[in-house]
């Protein structure tokens, strides 16, 4: 929505995003391409990308899967030794999604399965296969999710020796309502990797509303950070077949996603799934087993399962198959139970494999807070083989993590960053990792003091996020609004008492908005204006409507936010060190009102600006 007029009627919402051309894409893309943000690509089947050809795709593009099933499923697949170079930026974040999506909120949660999701496979080595089968090194095998035969099982295959493998780069990308079921438990993951490398770069990563697991790692090496998994059918975060990278600032937000209220499989199961083999499983080389640092796990809490039993099922992680699984600095919140630890992780745990460390857990049942060391309730699973000791011994709580606010629905009061109070902010609660890839915190969980899935996310575009305004470093942009906007921008002498300036404006329903706001009075006397008579210094306060408080304030501008954001709509600079005041906020739909005074007894002219962001 855009701002019309100094003060505006609200208008309806925005309409679809407006493409110069809808480019359906099927089959093999053989040669390096580039898709263009100016188009709509929509995949019809699955589109490979190989003979070891790179496909471009722009900050802001919308690739959307046909409606799809079975093995005809829409999806992207990046075959071994192919490259994908897709990097977004929070402002234009790549977008895969359905071509029912209108991208204003008309898909939902429980709009799954739409279309297939994205493949990329690599030739780093994997440990085992997926069908049990024992077979002489180098190992490969068919990706989950895709049927081939003949000589097109090569489009599909996955695996190597190269753990240095670069698949390219996947950065900034929200992949939406996939998951289209091609047989009897043979769905596609949003984002599957089969065998990536190391040396592909994959992070900040968004999979919303998808049937099934909505990341998954099929052996491998690749290091990913920032990921946030929403309303995914099955697991979170899966990994097996010998996984042994490195993960660091992991979101999932759990809820009822099923299409229907008798879809009784697709609920969300576990947050994390982790396996290490499968045959063999005790002697596979190499051992299987990823490091994860910081992760936010919300379960399903208190959302009813259609067999009545009220979220009786949902467990933060399953440790299984003779995996070295480390996790540490996380936090685990609204599961019934955090732990399914199998008999065949006992010798990982003799041999000081299995980690878990500086963990914080705690389940909505308030009987499960309590230690289980003989089965029943508690913190493991019924049916598990318990191990307490894993739990005791690693410096982990059992204690609420006052998280700022946890919501399923879209209504902005999501927010999974710790309050003030949290004990998640408590100094010496975390381990430090090793190496180059990880980044030590002060913290447990993904979130520090911000919210890094704000701005570029479904789940900020949409409504789940709380809204950051004025008074945080750097507030995220709101994307996606379709409207034009035309400024307002006023000039008038500011004073004090009723010699205030007031200038008024509407944010039109249906949708949130950025914006910067601008009283401006010191730069204007400066060259190349050198007006006279300018306010020496002005400051601003917001008002909504209905709220007897100024919602902000700002005496002096600071931050590059607000140069970075000027120069973006065409204003002019403001004068580095100078008084002038400036605001980034995000707003609600609603009426708000701008005061300009003079500080103290400052008087003169000054200009309001309210600027649109996109």
């Amino acid at each position: 929505m855009k701002l019309k007029s100094l003060f505006l009627l609200a208008l309806a919402a925005s309409a679809a995003p407006v493409f110069a051309a809808d480019v359906i894409v099927s089959g093999q893309i053989s040669a390096s391409t580039t898709w263009t943000a100016t188009n709509r690509y929509q995949l019809q089947g699955k589109v490979y990308v190989v003979n070891g050809a790179t496909l471009t795709i722009e900050p802001g593009t919308v690739v959307q899967g046909r409606l799809s099933s079975g093995n005809d499923a829409a999806a992207l697949v990046i075959t071994r030794g192919a490259k994908i170079n897709a990097s977004g930026t929070p402002e234009k974040p790549i977008i895969f999604t359905s071509e029912l999506d209108n991208l204003n909120g008309n898909l939902t949660a429980r709009d799954v399965g739409l279309w297939g999701g994205v493949v990329i496979l690599g030739n780093a080595a994997i440990n085992s296969r997926s069908d049990s089968a024992i077979v002489a090194a180098p190992i490969t095998d068919q990706i989950e999710g895709i049927v081939l035969s003949g000589g097109d099982t090569t489009l599909g295959t996955y695996g190597g020796t190269n753990d240095d493998d670069n698949s390219g780069t996947f950065r900034y990308v929200s992949i939406r309502h996939g998951g289209a079921i091609v047989g009897t438990a043979n769905e596609l993951n949003g984002l599957s990797m089969g065998g990536v490398g190391r040396g592909t770069t994959i992070e900040f990563i968004e999979v919303f509303a998808n049937r099934d697991d909505a990341f998954e790692w099929f052996g491998g090496t690749v290091n990913c950070r920032y990921l946030v998994a929403a309303f995914s059918g099955d697991d979170c975060f899966d990994y097996d077949q010998g996984y042994r990278g490195n993960l660091q600032f992991l979101f999932a937000l759990q809820g009822d996603n099923r299409q229907n209220d008798s879809d009784d499989g697709y609920l969300g199961d576990k947050g994390f799934e982790l396996d290490g083999a499968t045959a063999p499983e005790a002697t596979a080389t190499p051992m299987g087993g990823g490091t994860i640092f910081n992760a936010t796990m919300i379960g399903i809490g208190g959302s009813a399962r259609p067999n009545g039993a009220a979220g009786a099922n949902n467990v933060g992680m399953h440790m299984r198959d003779n995996g070295a699984h480390k996790i540490y600095n996380s936090v685990f919140v609204d599961y019934a139970n955090i732990f399914q630890v199998d008999a065949d992780e006992q010798p990982r745990i003799d041999a000081g494999d299995l980690k878990f460390e500086n963990n914080t857990y705690f389940s909505h049942l308030a009987a499960n807070n309590v230690l289980n060391s003989t089965g029943g309730t508690g913190y493991f699973s019924s049916g598990s083989a318990l191990r307490p000791s894993l739990y005791s011994a690693g410096l982990n709580v059992n204690v609420n993590p006052l998280l700022r606010g946890i919501s399923r629905s879209a209504n902005r009061l999501l927010d999974p960053r710790p309050a003030t109070n949290s004990p998640l902010l408590a100094v010496g609660s975390t381990t430090t990792p090793s190496g180059t890839f990880f980044s030590s915190t002060t913290y447990r969980g993904a979130f520090g003091t911000s919210n890094w899935a704000a701005g570029w996310t479904k789940l900020w575009v949409d409504g789940w996020f709380a809204l950051e305004s004025a008074g945080t470093s750097d507030v995220p942009i709101l994307s996606g609004s379709a409207n034009k906007f035309i400024n307002v921008s006023t000039r008038g002498f500011v004073g004090t008492g009723d010699q205030v300036m007031i200038v008024g404006f509407v944010i039109p329903a249906g949708q949130a908005q950025t914006v910067l706001i601008r009283g401006v009075g010191p730069t204007l006397g400066l060259a190349p204006f050198s007006f006279p008579g300018v306010i020496a210094d002005p400051t601003i306060e917001i008002y909504k409507a209905g709220v007897a408080t100024a919602i902000a304030t700002n005496d002096n501008w600071s931050g590059t936010q607000v140069s970075t954001i000027s120069a973006q709509v065409g204003a002019f600079a403001l004068a580095a060190g100078s008084a002038d005041s400036a605001l980034v906020m995000n707003l609600e739909p609603g009426g708000y009102t701008v005061i300009a005074k003079g500080k103290g007894t400052a008087t003169g002219v000054a200009i309001v600006e309210v600027y649109e962001i996109d």
